[in-house]
Parts: C-alpha cells; sequence; structure tokens
C-alpha cells in the first residue's frame, strides 16, 4: 500500500472538483447532495458558495459535522469534518468566481450568498483499477487461489 500525502489527496481531489456534501438535519436524518468545491486552501479547509436561505445552512446550524464524498473512476474519498457558516465579504470576494456567479447575480454582496467552512478532521481514501481492470483481476484471481489487488486505501490527516 502506498500512502498519500495530505497535498497528494488535495490536488486529486482539485481535479475532482464536486463531491457529496453531506449533513444531518433537524430530524436527524442524514441528506446529501452535489456541491463543487470553491477552493481547499492551504490549511486544507474546503469552501463551498450556498445560498443563506438554504437547508444546509440550517442543518450546519443545527449539526455542524458533515461528510464530503469524491468520487471518480479511479477514486474514492471519504471527508469527515466541522462546517460553519460564514457570511464575510472580503473571503467572499477573494473566492468569486464563474460558479457562484451562476447563482447570485448580484455578485458576492448578495445578502443571500454565504460561504460553507469545512474544517476536516479526517479522510480515508481508495484507490483502485478501473472497471474494467478490476474485472480482469477478479477473473484471474477465480482462476487461481490468489486475492485480486484492487488497490490502495488508507487515511491522511489533514
Amino acid at each position: 500500500m502506498t500512502d498519500m500525502t495530505a497535498n497528494e489527496l488535495v490536488k486529486k481531489l482539485n481535479s475532482i472538483g464536486t463531491c457529496m456534501f453531506t449533513t444531518v438535519d433537524q430530524n436527524h436524518r442524514i441528506v446529501s447532495r452535489p456541491m463543487g468545491v470553491t477552493e481547499i486552501d492551504d490549511q486544507h479547509k474546503f469552501w463551498f458558495f450556498t445560498p443563506l436561505n438554504s437547508d444546509k445552512v440550517e442543518d450546519i446550524i443545527g449539526e455542524g459535522e458533515v461528510n464530503l464524498g469524491f468520487v471518480d473512476a479511479h477514486t474514492w474519498v471519504s471527508i469527515a469534518g466541522s462546517a460553519q457558516v460564514i457570511a464575510d465579504l472580503e473571503r467572499k470576494k477573494e473566492l468569486w468566481d464563474l460558479g457562484p456567479k451562476a447563482y447570485f447575480e448580484s455578485g458576492p454582496e448578495d445578502p443571500n450568498a454565504v460561504l460553507i467552512e469545512v474544517t476536516p478532521e479526517t479522510a480515508q481514501y481508495w484507490e483502485g483499477p478501473g472497471k474494467a481492470a478490476a474485472l480482469v483481476k477478479m477473473a484471474k484471481a477465480s482462476l487461481s487461489s490468489e486475492t485480486p489487488n484492487m488497490g490502495d486505501q488508507g487515511r491522511v490527516e489533514l
């Protein structure tokens, strides 16, 4: 198994770009929705734009624990952390780009545009072959007594 560094993980997550953002709602139900990551900063905090009047903001204010799930053809990452809602205008201006512009026509000054900052606590990852390669490995293993190597997994401290 190859250990992944935090910076290697961040590079992979930046290339994926979108995650399933999971919160716990007021009725203690787990709720997930896709969200584009605006930035992963130097402290490995994740930043997202969202409407202030969204359910996820209510969930974060009530229960700040979240999970971010990233996946592509060869990588799966689950990040557990805590979230908070940030309304700082200067930070919104720093992070403003075409993504939030599509949702907030008034720009970063829009009072309904807020940021979610996620501070990660743990990250678990799995990297493996694509579907076709995995099928070949499983077929070869079924014809022998060997267990197929389906990839690397591990934890990364962020």
